[in-house]
């Protein structure tokens, strides 16, 4: 590559950048061209998260060269893969990725040939800019290295600004206890949520959550015990629900969860999932073991119902489930409840 070309490719990528082109599509075209720049198939930005780099933001071809693509499961082990030296010297290039010891057995599936990546971050890692040749046998270069290193020194300061907003944002919808979502986020982006459903016409379900003698655990144990509850609960919702839906901590011991694409069969199954893990958690408290067991209603969404409706009527089934003998999950139907 030229060097006229090289400063040509940088200075258009800087422009790009400082244009907030990436506020347009969420950095797809600026990572695109940075992908033509290095002659790469495929370009990436990761988050740096809990121990894992999730790429979250991806060039336009990455989906022809991984058809399966999904930030979970194609997440990378900071610490067990070449990540590590990223950490340590700041960039990584391998131009043998199907040998390379380090390899994630995930991403040496697709057919990687060649691939290089640098740090997002100076102060500390915020994640990682990678390119990826899949169909070229040419080998990445030190020159290539030095064009991404520059590349992430400029993006690292949008990043930093995105990750402060984003944040700022999560303690504005989130509950402080549990991390779930707060009411105002479900009041948001559930509406949104039911206008997308009527738009393209598909399914959406909500479960109404509600401890069962949550009262007994604050006033026998105390207030303390009683958070230790409720944070147990929303982690346990959070591993059994997908990225797409919405738990949220609606108030004291009561929860939701917002399931669009889904039927309420469906969602009754995963609420059970959720019952049958609560009830089988131990808790010591005061040297006393105790089990907590939560009822559940459901409701799905009728044509012309509003938010209130949905989370009405999903609160009248949970209800029932309590009335019937609690540790239940019930699905509202018209002026009937189904036990599931």
């Amino acid at each position: 590559m030229g060097c006229e070309k090289e400063v040509e490719g940088l200075l258009e990528i800087i422009s790009e950048v400082a244009s907030k082109r990436y506020e347009i599509d969420n950095w797809r075209h600026i990572l695109d061209l940075t992908a033509k720049l290095l002659d790469a198939d495929v370009c990436a930005m990761g988050e740096l998260r809990e121990g894992f780099i999730y790429y979250t933001r991806l060039s336009s071809d990455a989906y022809k060269f991984v058809p399966d693509f999904d930030p979970e499961k194609y997440r990378v082990p900071a610490l067990k893969s070449g990540y590590v030296n990223v950490l340590k010297h700041g960039c990584l290039l391998v131009n043998d990725y199907q040998n390379y010891d380090l390899a994630v057995p995930v991403w040496k599936r697709t057919g990687i040939k060649s691939m290089m990546a640098t740090m997002l971050g100076d102060r500390e890692p915020l994640g990682s800019l990678s390119v990826g040749r899949f169909t070229s046998d040419e080998p990445f270069t030190e020159e290539d290295a030095k064009i991404l290193r520059s590349l992430a020194f400029v993006f690292t300061f949008v990043v930093r600004e995105e990750t402060e907003k984003k944040e700022l944002l999560e303690r504005a919808v989130k509950d402080y206890l549990t991390k779930l979502y707060n009411r105002f986020y479900l009041e948001q982006e559930g509406n949104r949520e039911l206008q997308r459903a009527v738009r393209y016409s598909y399914p959406v379900s909500m479960s109404v959550f509600d401890i069962d003698d949550f009262k007994n655990v604050n006033d026998t144990y105390g207030h303390q015990s009683g958070d230790t509850v409720l944070v147990k609960f929303a982690r346990i919702i959070k591993r059994n629900i997908r990225s797409s839906d919405i738990p949220v901590r609606y108030g004291g011991e009561e929860f939701v969860i917002m399931f669009p694409h889904t039927y309420p069969e469906e969602a009754a199954v995963v609420s059970n999932r959720i019952r049958e893990e609560f009830a089988n958690t131990v808790f010591n408290f005061d040297k006393d073991v105790v089990r907590l067991t939560v009822s559940a209603g459901i409701s799905g969404y009728e044509e012309g119902m509003g938010l209130d409706d949905l989370i009405d009527r999903a609160d009248k089934a949970m209800y029932e489930a309590k009335r019937q003998g609690k540790n239940r999950v019930y699905i509202y139907v018209r002026d009937r409840n189904l036990q599931r």
